[in-house]
């Protein structure tokens, strides 16, 4: 690459990752063309992006970024996988294909300045998905009400079971 080239590939690079919620370092080494456009495929689905990079031009890329600590530690052929939507979503993405070829390895990542081991990425990944908490809240918010329509029918049911065995104590004598 020309000196020009990696200018405009560095900002490329940086304009990408600032909007980026999550960034996720992978090792991809052995895994197939095929594997990694499949890859590509789960990410972009679920409002990701995955890009294999130089580690001289991350670097360049994330200085004087908060991603800065993501540059410790590159040694080998990296890819990042990242997302400016979801999140949660592009860790589910990279954790279900790691299970299914074993030559993904996750290192880490970033997200919102915080840095992230491998462990907190498929921490992230068991998070449930937007629409299921959505629904959850919205099983709370239904929740609330009949609670309330319970309590207050409460004392008008127990009234009637008093008076049903008052009514039968006072046949039997």
């Amino acid at each position: 690459m020309r000196r020009e080239e990696k200018a405009q590939y560095i900002e490329e690079l940086q304009a990408a990752l600032a909007d980026a919620e999550v960034v996720v370092t992978t090792r991809f080494q052995g895994i197939g063309v095929e594997s990694l456009n499949q890859l590509r495929r789960n990410l972009r689905a679920s409002g990701g992006s995955y890009k294999v990079v130089k580690n001289t031009l991350l670097r360049r890329a994330l200085s004087d970024t908060d991603m800065a600590p993501l540059a410790e530690g590159l040694k080998g052929p990296v890819a990042l996988a990242y997302s400016s939507t979801n999140p949660v979503e592009t860790a589910k993405a990279l954790d279900e294909f790691s299970k299914d070829n074993e030559l993904l390895v996750i290192e880490g990542g970033i997200m919102a300045g915080r840095a992230l081991t491998a462990a907190d990425v498929e921490a992230l990944a068991k998070l449930p998905s937007l629409d299921q908490l959505r629904g959850q809240f919205l099983g709370l918010l239904q929740a609330v009400p009949q609670q309330l329509l319970r309590v207050l029918q409460a004392p008008s049911r127990d009234l009637v079971g008093v008076l049903d065995a008052r009514r039968r104590q006072q046949e039997e004598a």
